[in-house]
């Protein structure tokens, strides 16, 4: 069995096509059926469109349960015009949702939303949801910055996404017990470093499926087949499903900062 800690659904840019593709629950759930996945995070791309709203979301977000029952950890990706127009975050009471999915490069949350961001991380906190970032090498997407976030709240489970820049991420898992990191969409040649880093048991496979069909004319299966083959090589599928069935719950009681003894 394989965990996927980062997977989507709803649209996507589609090599050769001039208009985004649309992902539904049922062809995504379908491609990990196929390739041997059991539980997964999954959140919708959908959020980003702004003519669509949190009652489109929740619809897609029933249908995904509907498919997959327990198997899918839905999370939230909140865009600002979402949050603008339920700054509550209602959408909690549905049920339907294991945790937050934010990208600073859709969203400038740190560096124009700072107190809106805070008031999600209290809601986040109250409800022992995981907080998904997108991470990457640069800005307040870099780890070493979200490290900061992380370390002013040490009682949210944070992913930081796509284990980017792979030495600076290993750093900051280390130092922050409350951060983890997935896979999606590194490379066979990054694949092959990970064994170079103590990952403290917070390293989870992750896909981006199917982000995979923007660039090139591919087979999402087969695709998907490469990775889960590239994450036996490296003897990592009982560590990654391990550090994701971690992620998924609770911290317990007694936390602690990044960076304390």
């Amino acid at each position: 069995m394989i965990a996927d800690a980062h997977v989507h659904f709803g649209y996507f840019s589609r090599c050769g096509e001039p208009a985004p593709h649309y992902y539904s629950p049922r062809r995504i759930v379908g491609v990990l059926n196929r390739c041997g996945v059991g539980e997964f995070i999954v959140s919708s791309t959908c959020a980003q469109v702004k003519c669509i709203g949190i009652k489109d979301i929740v619809r897609e977000a029933r249908e995904m349960k509907r498919l997959a029952g327990s198997r899918a950890h839905v999370f939230f990706w909140l865009s600002g015009h979402l949050y603008d127009d339920d700054p509550e975050m209602k959408w909690i009471g549905t049920g339907l949702f294991d945790g937050i999915k934010l990208h600073e490069r859709e969203t400038p949350w740190v560096q124009k939303r700072r107190k809106d961001l805070e008031k999600i991380l209290a809601v986040a906190e109250k409800h022992e949801l995981p907080v998904m970032f997108h991470a990457g090498t640069t800005g307040w997407c870099h780890p070493s910055k979200l490290a900061k976030i992380a370390n002013e709240h040490p009682r949210i489970r944070f992913d930081f996404a796509h284990c980017r820049p792979m030495n600076q991420m290993a750093k900051v898992v280390a130092e922050c017990p409350n951060v983890w990191t997935d896979t999606a969409y590194i490379t066979a040649s990054e694949f092959q470093c990970l064994a170079d880093y103590d990952w403290h048991g917070r390293l989870m496979f992750g896909t981006d499926l199917p982000v995979w069909q923007a660039l090139e004319d591919i087979s999402l299966t087969r695709r998907y087949m490469k990775y889960v083959n590239m994450l036996r090589s490296a003897e990592l599928v009982d560590f990654a499903n391990q550090s994701f069935f971690n992620f998924i719950q609770p911290l317990p009681r007694a936390g602690r900062a990044c960076g304390d003894p």
